[in-house]
């Protein structure tokens, strides 16, 4: 077979190669030091790319890094890890503002996986570990993520699999798990009610890439008292904020 290179090709993966080597990204200076490329092709390759959204401008640190839809290619673990570095900060305003354990998760089939977590001084006892693998049918991060599922997925993850009933308040029902997956997906958030552990309740909402696809979400998690209805409608708006903050950084 005959070989036509494309110079535009070859130039835009040296770029995503080199970012994807730099965990901490990198200025546009240094994208242009390390490829070799001309100034000007790399400033016009890079604002390409981020249009693509195959490339992430991190306005904060002023560096740029492998963006949000290189998850379509396999590199999900490398975004989940940069995901969780642009979202400390707002995990951790969010913390402070709420008074609550507050997570990023992924999902790894009928887990929720804990990424990060920022937990107030007192509540470090009942929190979840980083890298705990929950039911993801009994918590909101899990749900929140599991709702934007194909359905197809969501049938072969959950065809024979039995759901554990951690409460009595469980969803231990796949027909059931299925409706309240549809309510999830329209209203954008997941409730979680005392579905995990007795006595605790959370709210999680979705991070989506921009092909629309959910790749991590984050949650609000703590005692029954501190979720009731009378703050529900303002924690909402307060991870409703902290989501929109977080995909401005990694869009």
């Amino acid at each position: 077979m005959t070989y036509f290179p494309n110079q535009s090709l070859q130039k835009a993966f040296r770029i995503l190669e080199t970012l994807n080597l730099a965990h901490g990204g990198l200025t546009a200076g240094e994208i242009t030091a390390r490829t070799g490329l001309p100034t000007s092709t790399v400033h016009r390759f890079l604002q390409n790319l981020r249009e693509l959204g195959y490339v992430s401008w991190d306005s904060r640190r002023k560096l740029y890094t492998v963006g949000f839809s290189l998850t379509l290619f396999g590199n999900r673990r490398l975004i989940i890890e940069r995901i969780a570095v642009r979202a400390r900060p707002f995990l951790r305003a969010l913390s402070s503002q709420s008074g609550l354990t507050v997570y990023l998760g992924s999902l790894e089939g009928p887990h929720a996986v804990v990424e990060d977590r920022v937990v107030p001084g007192r509540a470090l006892k009942g929190a979840h570990a980083l890298g705990a693998r929950l039911d993801a049918h009994a918590h909101s991060l899990g749900k929140a993520l599991l709702a934007l599922m194909p359905q197809s997925e969501l049938l072969r993850i959950y065809d024979a699999r039995r759901l554990p009933a951690h409460t009595a308040h469980t969803i231990a029902n796949r027909d059931r798990l299925l409706r309240e997956l549809m309510d999830i997906a329209g209203r954008g958030y997941a409730f979680d009610n005392e579905e995990l552990n007795a006595g605790v309740c959370g709210l999680s909402c979705a991070l989506l890439n921009p092909k629309g696809r959910a790749i991590c979400a984050i949650g609000l998690e703590g005692p029954r008292q501190k979720l009731d209805s009378n703050r529900q409608t303002s924690l909402l708006n307060a991870l409703f904020s902290a989501r929109d903050k977080i995909m401005e950084q990694v869009k």
